[in-house]
Protein backbone atom coordinates (compact mmCIF):
# COMPACT_ATOMS: atom_id res chain seq x y z
CA UNK A 1 0.00 0.00 0.00
CA UNK A 2 1.24 3.38 -0.86
CA UNK A 3 1.95 5.62 2.32
CA UNK A 4 0.00 8.67 0.77
CA UNK A 5 -3.50 7.46 0.97
CA UNK A 6 -5.57 5.07 3.15
CA UNK A 7 -6.18 1.95 3.41
CA UNK A 8 -9.85 1.91 1.87
CA UNK A 9 -8.98 4.39 -1.08
CA UNK A 10 -11.00 3.52 -4.30
CA UNK A 11 -8.75 5.39 -6.73
CA UNK A 12 -6.23 3.49 -8.86
CA UNK A 13 -2.57 5.01 -9.21
CA UNK A 14 -2.60 7.55 -11.44
CA UNK A 15 -5.80 9.11 -10.05
CA UNK A 16 -4.36 8.90 -6.26
CA UNK A 17 -1.01 10.62 -8.18
CA UNK A 18 -3.28 13.73 -9.38
CA UNK A 19 -5.22 13.70 -6.24
CA UNK A 20 -1.79 13.93 -4.55
CA UNK A 21 -0.59 16.89 -7.17
CA UNK A 22 -3.59 18.56 -6.53
CA UNK A 23 -3.38 18.91 -2.62
CA UNK A 24 0.03 19.73 -2.35
CA UNK A 25 -0.52 22.47 -4.56
CA UNK A 26 -3.82 23.76 -2.70
CA UNK A 27 -1.78 23.33 0.47
CA UNK A 28 1.72 25.32 -0.76
CA UNK A 29 -0.79 28.07 -1.46
CA UNK A 30 -2.39 28.09 2.09
CA UNK A 31 1.09 28.04 3.65
CA UNK A 32 2.89 30.87 0.96
CA UNK A 33 -0.33 33.02 2.17
CA UNK A 34 -0.14 32.41 5.77
CA UNK A 35 3.72 33.40 5.28
CA UNK A 36 5.39 30.24 7.00
CA UNK A 37 7.72 29.14 4.55
CA UNK A 38 9.08 31.36 1.66
CA UNK A 39 8.61 30.41 -1.77
CA UNK A 40 12.09 28.60 -2.56
CA UNK A 41 11.51 26.54 -0.13
CA UNK A 42 7.85 25.47 -0.85
CA UNK A 43 8.71 24.85 -4.72
CA UNK A 44 11.63 22.60 -3.37
CA UNK A 45 9.66 20.64 -1.19
CA UNK A 46 7.27 20.36 -3.85
CA UNK A 47 9.82 18.52 -6.20
CA UNK A 48 10.88 16.13 -3.75
CA UNK A 49 7.13 15.47 -2.66
CA UNK A 50 6.81 14.46 -6.58
CA UNK A 51 9.51 12.49 -7.07
CA UNK A 52 8.39 10.44 -4.05
CA UNK A 53 5.13 9.96 -5.34
CA UNK A 54 6.12 9.08 -8.80
CA UNK A 55 9.27 7.14 -8.68
CA UNK A 56 8.44 3.37 -7.48
CA UNK A 57 9.88 1.84 -4.19
CA UNK A 58 13.26 0.21 -4.12
CA UNK A 59 11.63 -3.10 -2.72
CA UNK A 60 8.24 -2.40 -3.94
CA UNK A 61 5.75 -5.38 -5.48
CA UNK A 62 5.24 -3.30 -8.33
CA UNK A 63 7.35 -2.10 -11.59
CA UNK A 64 6.54 -0.01 -14.00
CA UNK A 65 4.64 -1.80 -16.41
CA UNK A 66 3.86 -4.30 -13.83
CA UNK A 67 -0.15 -3.49 -14.27
CA UNK A 68 -1.96 -4.96 -16.68
CA UNK A 69 -5.22 -3.35 -17.69
CA UNK A 70 -6.79 -6.25 -18.72
CA UNK A 71 -6.00 -9.08 -16.16
CA UNK A 72 -6.20 -6.57 -13.02
CA UNK A 73 -9.23 -6.17 -11.21
CA UNK A 74 -9.78 -2.41 -9.50
CA UNK A 75 -8.15 -1.60 -6.57
CA UNK A 76 -11.23 -1.64 -4.84
CA UNK A 77 -12.05 -5.21 -5.19
CA UNK A 78 -8.38 -6.19 -3.89
CA UNK A 79 -8.66 -7.79 -0.47
CA UNK A 80 -10.81 -6.05 0.46
CA UNK A 81 -9.86 -2.66 -1.64
CA UNK A 82 -6.30 -2.68 -0.18
CA UNK A 83 -3.77 -1.76 -2.62
CA UNK A 84 -0.83 -4.86 -2.46
CA UNK A 85 1.50 -2.92 -4.32
CA UNK A 86 4.02 -0.76 -2.14
CA UNK A 87 6.65 1.19 -3.10
CA UNK A 88 10.23 2.23 -1.00
CA UNK A 89 10.31 4.81 1.16
CA UNK A 90 12.00 7.88 -0.34
CA UNK A 91 14.64 9.99 1.14
CA UNK A 92 13.88 12.74 2.92
CA UNK A 93 14.36 15.75 1.43
CA UNK A 94 16.03 18.63 2.82
CA UNK A 95 14.38 20.95 5.75
CA UNK A 96 13.08 24.17 4.57
CA UNK A 97 14.42 27.52 6.10
CA UNK A 98 12.57 29.04 9.00
CA UNK A 99 10.06 31.22 8.40
CA UNK A 100 9.55 34.67 9.65
CA UNK A 101 8.20 35.46 12.94
CA UNK A 102 4.79 36.22 12.85
CA UNK A 103 3.08 39.35 14.63
CA UNK A 104 2.07 38.99 18.37
CA UNK A 105 -1.39 38.89 18.56
CA UNK A 106 -3.46 42.36 20.17
CA UNK A 107 -3.42 41.64 24.23
CA UNK A 108 -6.89 40.73 25.52
CA UNK A 109 -9.21 43.17 27.50
CA UNK A 110 -8.69 42.03 31.01
CA UNK A 111 -11.61 40.34 32.93
CA UNK A 112 -13.77 41.70 35.64
CA UNK A 113 -12.49 41.89 39.20
CA UNK A 114 -14.38 39.27 41.06
CA UNK A 115 -16.42 40.21 44.21
CA UNK A 116 -14.46 40.45 47.50
CA UNK A 117 -15.09 37.43 49.85
CA UNK A 118 -17.07 37.54 52.95
CA UNK A 119 -14.93 38.26 56.15
CA UNK A 120 -14.62 35.51 58.54
CA UNK A 121 -15.91 36.21 61.83
CA UNK A 122 -13.84 37.25 64.55
CA UNK A 123 -12.36 34.65 66.78
CA UNK A 124 -13.37 34.41 70.27
CA UNK A 125 -10.86 36.34 72.61
CA UNK A 126 -8.76 33.85 74.76
CA UNK A 127 -8.73 34.20 79.02
CA UNK A 128 -6.34 36.14 80.45
CA UNK A 129 -3.44 34.53 82.35
CA UNK A 130 -3.36 34.25 85.78
CA UNK A 131 -0.87 37.02 87.06
CA UNK A 132 2.23 36.17 88.81
CA UNK A 133 2.82 36.17 92.19
CA UNK A 134 5.14 39.52 93.49
CA UNK A 135 8.61 38.76 94.28
CA UNK A 136 10.30 39.00 97.61
CA UNK A 137 11.75 42.57 98.24
CA UNK A 138 15.49 41.97 98.22
CA UNK A 139 17.66 43.05 101.21
CA UNK A 140 19.08 46.55 102.09
CA UNK A 141 22.99 46.23 101.20
CA UNK A 142 25.32 47.47 103.71
CA UNK A 143 26.31 51.03 103.82
CA UNK A 144 29.43 51.62 102.47
CA UNK A 145 32.47 53.18 105.37
CA UNK A 146 33.06 57.01 105.11
CA UNK A 147 35.92 58.28 102.60
CA UNK A 148 38.98 59.78 104.27
CA UNK A 149 38.79 63.70 104.22
CA UNK A 150 41.71 65.07 102.02
CA UNK A 151 44.47 66.60 103.56
CA UNK A 152 44.03 70.44 103.53
CA UNK A 153 46.15 72.02 101.11
CA UNK A 154 49.45 74.55 102.09
CA UNK A 155 48.46 78.25 102.35
CA UNK A 156 50.30 80.10 99.44
CA UNK A 157 53.24 82.90 100.48
CA UNK A 158 51.42 86.03 101.17
CA UNK A 159 52.57 89.25 97.74
CA UNK A 160 55.00 91.90 98.18
CA UNK A 161 53.24 94.84 99.35
CA UNK A 162 53.46 97.26 96.13
CA UNK A 163 55.16 100.60 96.65
CA UNK A 164 53.32 103.48 97.68
CA UNK A 165 52.57 105.86 94.97
CA UNK A 166 53.45 109.87 95.07
CA UNK A 167 51.09 111.91 95.95
CA UNK A 168 49.30 113.80 93.50
CA UNK A 169 49.54 117.72 93.51
CA UNK A 170 47.47 119.99 94.98
CA UNK A 171 44.49 121.49 93.06
CA UNK A 172 43.86 125.62 93.18
CA UNK A 173 41.83 126.81 95.40
CA UNK A 174 38.35 127.63 94.01
CA UNK A 175 36.80 130.79 94.04
CA UNK A 176 34.49 131.47 97.38
CA UNK A 177 30.91 131.51 96.06
CA UNK A 178 28.22 134.33 96.59
CA UNK A 179 25.96 134.07 99.50
CA UNK A 180 22.38 132.58 98.25
CA UNK A 181 19.29 135.20 99.00
CA UNK A 182 17.07 133.85 101.55
CA UNK A 183 14.38 131.49 100.26
CA UNK A 184 10.64 132.79 101.35
CA UNK A 185 9.54 131.63 105.02
CA UNK A 186 7.37 128.52 104.43
CA UNK A 187 4.08 127.93 105.16
CA UNK A 188 2.85 127.13 108.55
CA UNK A 189 1.86 123.52 109.14
CA UNK A 190 -1.99 122.36 109.55
CA UNK A 191 -2.75 121.58 113.26
CA UNK A 192 -1.38 118.10 114.77
CA UNK A 193 -3.83 115.44 115.53
CA UNK A 194 -5.46 116.04 119.19
CA UNK A 195 -4.03 114.13 122.05
CA UNK A 196 -5.40 110.65 122.90
CA UNK A 197 -8.04 112.72 125.51
CA UNK A 198 -11.69 110.89 125.93
CA UNK A 199 -13.57 112.25 129.19
CA UNK A 200 -17.73 111.72 129.67
CA UNK A 201 -20.06 113.86 132.34
CA UNK A 202 -23.80 113.04 133.19
CA UNK A 203 -26.71 114.62 135.09
CA UNK A 204 -30.42 114.09 135.85
CA UNK A 205 -32.02 116.78 138.35
CA UNK A 206 -36.22 115.66 135.95
CA UNK A 207 -37.88 112.32 135.65
CA UNK A 208 -38.33 113.41 132.53
CA UNK A 209 -34.76 113.01 130.87
CA UNK A 210 -30.94 112.80 131.84
CA UNK A 211 -28.16 114.73 130.36
CA UNK A 212 -24.88 113.36 128.88
CA UNK A 213 -21.31 115.59 127.61
CA UNK A 214 -19.03 113.11 126.12
CA UNK A 215 -15.42 114.38 124.46
CA UNK A 216 -13.35 111.40 122.25
CA UNK A 217 -11.03 112.17 119.40
CA UNK A 218 -11.19 116.28 119.99
CA UNK A 219 -14.74 116.14 119.52
CA UNK A 220 -17.50 117.05 122.49
CA UNK A 221 -20.74 115.62 122.42
CA UNK A 222 -24.01 117.06 124.20
CA UNK A 223 -26.80 114.28 125.01
CA UNK A 224 -29.70 113.44 126.10
CA UNK A 225 -32.22 110.86 127.31
CA UNK A 226 -36.21 110.63 127.29
CA UNK A 227 -37.30 108.67 130.55
CA UNK A 228 -40.94 109.08 129.65
CA UNK A 229 -43.20 105.93 129.34
CA UNK A 230 -41.84 102.34 129.00
CA UNK A 231 -40.40 101.20 125.81
CA UNK A 232 -36.37 101.73 125.83
CA UNK A 233 -35.43 105.82 124.20
CA UNK A 234 -32.68 106.20 122.39
CA UNK A 235 -29.68 108.66 123.57
CA UNK A 236 -29.66 111.76 121.02
CA UNK A 237 -26.21 113.64 120.41
CA UNK A 238 -25.15 117.12 119.12
CA UNK A 239 -22.00 118.02 118.04
CA UNK A 240 -20.85 120.84 120.06
CA UNK A 241 -17.12 121.20 118.49
CA UNK A 242 -19.53 122.27 115.17
CA UNK A 243 -19.92 125.84 117.06
CA UNK A 244 -18.10 129.06 116.64
CA UNK A 245 -14.69 129.39 118.84
CA UNK A 246 -14.75 125.94 120.41
CA UNK A 247 -10.80 125.54 121.63
CA UNK A 248 -8.77 123.38 118.91
CA UNK A 249 -5.08 124.95 119.03
CA UNK A 250 -4.10 129.02 118.54
CA UNK A 251 -4.38 131.74 120.26
CA UNK A 252 -6.88 133.02 122.27
CA UNK A 253 -7.67 137.05 122.25
CA UNK A 254 -5.23 137.65 124.96
CA UNK A 255 -2.88 135.80 123.03
CA UNK A 256 -2.50 132.98 125.09
CA UNK A 257 -1.92 129.32 123.58
CA UNK A 258 -5.53 127.77 123.83
CA UNK A 259 -4.59 124.55 123.24
CA UNK A 260 -7.06 121.14 122.76
CA UNK A 261 -10.04 120.12 124.40
CA UNK A 262 -8.87 117.35 127.20
CA UNK A 263 -12.16 117.11 129.54
CA UNK A 264 -15.33 117.57 129.51
CA UNK A 265 -18.66 118.33 132.36
CA UNK A 266 -22.65 119.05 132.46
CA UNK A 267 -24.23 121.57 134.67
CA UNK A 268 -27.82 120.51 134.59
CA UNK A 269 -29.72 122.17 137.48
CA UNK A 270 -32.69 122.99 137.05
CA UNK A 271 -33.26 122.54 133.30
CA UNK A 272 -36.85 121.12 133.58
CA UNK A 273 -37.77 124.89 134.58
CA UNK A 274 -35.77 125.97 130.86
CA UNK A 275 -32.93 127.06 132.79
CA UNK A 276 -30.18 126.97 129.93
CA UNK A 277 -27.91 123.49 130.22
CA UNK A 278 -24.16 124.56 130.82
CA UNK A 279 -21.59 122.06 128.97
CA UNK A 280 -17.87 122.86 129.42
CA UNK A 281 -14.57 122.02 128.11
CA UNK A 282 -11.14 122.44 129.41
CA UNK A 283 -8.08 122.51 127.32
CA UNK A 284 -4.77 120.79 127.56
CA UNK A 285 -3.24 124.65 128.48
CA UNK A 286 -5.83 124.44 131.70
CA UNK A 287 -8.09 126.96 130.07
CA UNK A 288 -11.61 126.54 130.60
CA UNK A 289 -14.65 127.20 127.84
CA UNK A 290 -18.31 126.88 128.07
CA UNK A 291 -21.15 126.78 125.58
CA UNK A 292 -25.40 126.12 126.51
CA UNK A 293 -27.96 124.93 125.58
CA UNK A 294 -31.99 124.40 126.32
CA UNK A 295 -34.00 121.09 126.66
CA UNK A 296 -36.71 120.78 125.05
CA UNK A 297 -39.29 118.29 126.35
CA UNK A 298 -42.37 118.89 124.57
CA UNK A 299 -41.23 116.83 121.62
CA UNK A 300 -41.05 113.48 121.53
CA UNK A 301 -38.41 111.66 122.67
CA UNK A 302 -36.87 115.06 124.01
CA UNK A 303 -34.57 117.14 122.35
CA UNK A 304 -31.65 120.28 122.97
CA UNK A 305 -31.68 123.37 121.21
CA UNK A 306 -27.87 124.46 121.17
CA UNK A 307 -29.00 127.58 119.37
CA UNK A 308 -29.80 131.31 119.92
CA UNK A 309 -32.83 132.78 119.40
CA UNK A 310 -31.37 133.94 115.56
CA UNK A 311 -31.22 130.01 114.99
CA UNK A 312 -27.50 130.57 115.45
CA UNK A 313 -25.42 127.61 117.27
CA UNK A 314 -24.00 129.50 120.77
CA UNK A 315 -20.18 129.86 120.73
CA UNK A 316 -17.95 128.89 122.67
CA UNK A 317 -16.84 131.37 125.62
CA UNK A 318 -13.73 131.38 127.67
CA UNK A 319 -14.91 131.74 131.34
CA UNK A 320 -14.25 135.02 133.11
CA UNK A 321 -11.11 134.15 135.28
CA UNK A 322 -9.38 131.03 134.65
CA UNK A 323 -7.92 128.30 136.89
CA UNK A 324 -4.67 129.74 138.61
CA UNK A 325 -2.42 128.23 141.06
CA UNK A 326 -2.52 129.56 144.65
CA UNK A 327 -5.94 131.12 143.74
CA UNK A 328 -8.72 131.85 146.37
CA UNK A 329 -12.10 133.10 145.08
CA UNK A 330 -9.79 134.58 142.16
CA UNK A 331 -8.20 133.26 138.78
CA UNK A 332 -6.01 134.65 136.06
Amino acid sequence: MRPEFGPYSLLGPVARHRCKRAGMVASLAVILAAGVISPAAAAARSVTDRVQAELPSAGGKCKPGHHKPDHHKPRAIEAGGRDKCKGPTGPTGPKGPKGPKGDHGATGATGPTGPTGATGATGATGTHGRQGVTGATGATGATGTAGVDGIDGIDGATGATGAAGNDGATGATGAAGNDGATGPTGATGTTGATGPCSDIDASQDADGFELRVALTGGVTYAGIHDLRGTAPRPFVWTDLSTHPNYPAGGLDPDGRDVGFVCGAAVNGHNANAGNPVKFDVMTTTGQVWETTCVAVGVTNPATLNCNDANGLPNPWTKVTLQPLAGAVNGGS
